[in-house]
């Protein structure tokens, strides 16, 4: 493969043409660390080999995965938003033994799911 190919305006129905699937990994590779020795890529869109990239935190998982509905934040941002606000608090407040009960359910899930990430963190048996 040339340069000409590797460059916007020179891709065209030919890019990667004699390329071999056997050699399909070498030559991404190879093209890869073309285009980030050029600067294509920001830095932080570079992962380090072999390391997963990080997530969130256990601590952080066992926050979120308490589900609560906070009723200070239904409002409305539209003017004269009061009836509309009144409204979906009418709705909550109607709706509070159904939805309370979804969440219910949801937070048992995820405090599970945290466990068992937390158990396999540890390298705990299941």
């Amino acid at each position: 493969m040339t340069d000409e190919n590797d460059s916007a305006e020179g891709r065209g129905s030919d890019a990667g043409a004699g390329v071999t699937p056997e050699g399909a990994p070498a030559a991404a590779r190879a093209s890869a660390a073309r285009k980030r020795a050029a600067g294509a890529y920001p830095a932080d869109t570079i992962a380090e080999s072999g390391k997963p990239p990080a997530g969130p935190d256990l601590a952080r998982l066992r926050e979120w995965a308490i589900i609560e509905v906070d009723p200070d934040l239904l409002y409305s941002t539209r003017k004269g938003g009061a009836p509309i606000t009144w409204f979906k608090r009418m709705l909550l407040r109607l709706l509070r033994q159904y939805t309370t009960e979804i969440e219910a359910q949801q937070t048992r899930f995820n405090v599970g799911v945290v466990a068992y990430l937390e158990s396999l963190e540890h390298g705990d048996p299941e």
